[in-house]
């Protein structure tokens, strides 16, 4: 793809006109296209009502649009894909979904998200599953990595927890052969991809990964409140629902009688899902796929160069995200000495309009870098980061608020 695209997506994002918003790994901007989507899918429903024909059909054509389009992000079937709220219940039916002993183990890691840590810490709390961390962090190389989850898994462990990109790090995992690692000994691999899908290129028939969880609000630059679970086609019947509804019934009737469904994807899914949600996913994943996932990866990680090579001259500032090119990303992180990053990252937005976060995890702040940012808005980051060295950041400056407080330990 050519600058020319990149300039387009930005024009079709209101919020790069003033601020240089550089936080889509917490939740992207949503685009012109996507809002139309969703007002067109309301629209619909204002004039027609929620379950006219018309209306219903429409319905059921966004749902099997979305399994398409999903499907495509991450080279699988339609009928792999199921509906999520988000990513986070996409991990949980997976977690949660299968049988434990009390012998078994889970895999997490240290630069894990609490979506993956907090559902595996349940599992020891609620079964007695022992939890096993592999030490990783962001300046391994992807062959220290796999050591790192190669040295915890065993014949005992029977899931890996895994973010194919680190939140916290920003480091790409090299999935395939800690599958490879994982299936060596019988287990299961679930990634976390709340990170990836629209940042990177995803083959889950290439990774051979079991269960691989993506959310819409994210890189995506979709809207809050969906997402998707791939269920290799093989697993889903040994996958239990652990929410269920009569999507979750072969059969049954006010007699007794009952047979649960096994066979289908739809198992997962319980009642109404919005309509409007699913159309300005939809539209996003166009746009997605339009651009190319692996045009959107090149731009990201050439922006994450870009930001290296800026901030690496400050004085002050450690750059603590991967500078191997086997495992950089979008996500750039860095620290200042002497500072929080919860009052960088809160001066950067006051002063300059600089939207990003901190990874309190790791002292540092982080940049998502998108396609549609800019070398401009790294040097307006990193300006800004330089007058606060030079200048103090003043008192009056409010550090996070306490959702983002919040957030910072759970996104």
């Amino acid at each position: 793809m050519t600058s020319e695209r990149w300039e387009w997506l930005r024009g079709q994002m209101p919020v790069t006109r003033d601020y240089a918003y550089m936080n889509s790994g917490w939740s992207g901007p949503i685009s012109i296209p996507v809002v139309d989507a969703m007002k067109q899918r309301l629209e619909l429903e204002l004039e027609h009502g929620p379950t006219t024909r018309a209306v219903m059909d429409d319905r059921i054509a966004l749902g099997e649009r979305f399994r398409e389009l999903q499907a495509r992000i991450l080279n699988a079937s339609p009928s792999e894909i199921s509906i999520t709220g988000n990513t986070t219940e996409g991990v949980n039916i997976a977690v949660n979904g299968l049988d434990y002993g009390p012998d078994d183990e889970v895999v997490v890691s240290t630069s894990e998200h609490g979506s993956g840590m907090v559902p595996a810490y349940y599992l020891r709390e609620r079964h007695g599953v022992g939890v096993q961390i592999a030490q990783v962090h962001g300046k391994q190389s992807p062959g220290e990595a796999l050591e790192a989850y190669a040295s915890v898994i065993g014949a005992h462990t029977k899931l890996v927890i895994i973010s194919e990109i680190s939140y916290s790090t920003g480091q790409l995992l090299p999935l395939k052969e800690i599958v490879t690692a994982a299936h060596r000994h019988g287990a299961r691999v679930l990634v976390d991809g709340a990170q990836t899908a629209g940042h990177i290129p995803i083959d889950v028939r290439a990774s051979e990964v079991d269960y691989y969880a993506v959310p819409s609000h994210k890189w995506l630059c979709g809207p809050d409140g969906l997402g998707a679970l791939y269920v290799r086609e093989d697993l889903i019947p040994t996958l239990a629902p652990v929410k269920v509804s009569g999507r979750a019934a072969a059969s049954y009737d006010f007699e007794g009688n009952f047979a649960p469904e096994r066979e289908k994807i739809t198992k997962y899914e319980l009642t109404t899902i919005s309509p409007a949600l699913l159309a300005g996913t939809n539209a996003a994943a166009d746009i997605y796929l339009e651009s190319g996932a692996q045009a959107v990866f090149d731009r990201a990680r050439e922006l994450n160069r870009y930001a290296e090579q800026r901030f690496e001259g400050i004085d002050r500032v450690t750059v603590t995200s991967p500078e191997d090119e086997g495992s950089r990303t979008g996500l750039f992180l860095f620290s200042v000495e002497g500072e929080e990053p919860q009052r960088v990252t809160a001066y950067l937005q006051q002063q300059a309009k600089v939207v990003c976060r901190t990874v309190a995890q790791f002292n540092s702040v982080r940049l998502s870098l998108h396609c549609f940012n800019t070398e401009g808005e790294i040097d307006r980051a990193a300006e800004t980061v330089e007058r606060a060295i030079r200048e103090g950041i003043p008192d009056d400056v409010t550090p996070a608020t306490a959702f983002e407080a919040r957030a910072d330990r759970m996104t």
